[in-house]
């Protein structure tokens, strides 16, 4: 007699399907502490950015409406002033050094505080990970001991 085929696993085959499938779930649990991590790292960085960018446009404004300013005082007399012209010059000059040095200070600053965050935070997530693996292992020791031969 000819063995009979089916379109459908047996219910081994099945049982064999759904634990393979099981494998990866595991994973799940290794995984999901460090994509955690990850993605609020992410979001830690685009806000740190997104203030230190806030904080050096408003410097650029500052310089704009100082540079105006500087001159209009180089140019508002009929008789202009050479020695008032090249101060507010090296007036409007100081301030934008001062200015430079602020968005070189902010930039290391910023720069130091998301290191800091994304060590702290990854640090974080191995410990978890470590965990979720220690769990992991412990529960499979035991199904595995569970098991009858």
């Amino acid at each position: 007699m000819a063995k009979k085929t089916s379109a459908f696993p047996t219910p081994e085959a099945f049982a064999d399907i759904l634990k393979s499938l099981q494998a990866p779930a595991p994973m799940n649990a290794l995984v999901s502490p460090q994509m955690e991590q990850f993605w609020d790292a992410q979001e830690k960085l685009l806000s740190e950015s997104e203030r230190f960018t806030r904080h050096w446009f408003e410097r650029r404004h500052e310089a704009i409406r100082t540079a105006l300013d500087a001159a209009r005082t180089a140019t508002s007399a009929e008789r202009p002033d050479p020695a008032k012209t090249m101060e507010a010059m090296v007036e409007w000059q100081r301030h934008s050094v001062e200015r430079l040095v602020e968005d070189a200070r902010e930039w290391f600053d910023t720069v130091s505080r998301c290191a800091d965050y994304v060590t702290k935070t990854e640090a974080e997530a191995v410990e978890e990970t470590i965990g979720e693996a220690k769990e992991l292992a412990r529960k499979t020791t035991r199904s595995a001991k569970s098991e009858p031969i």
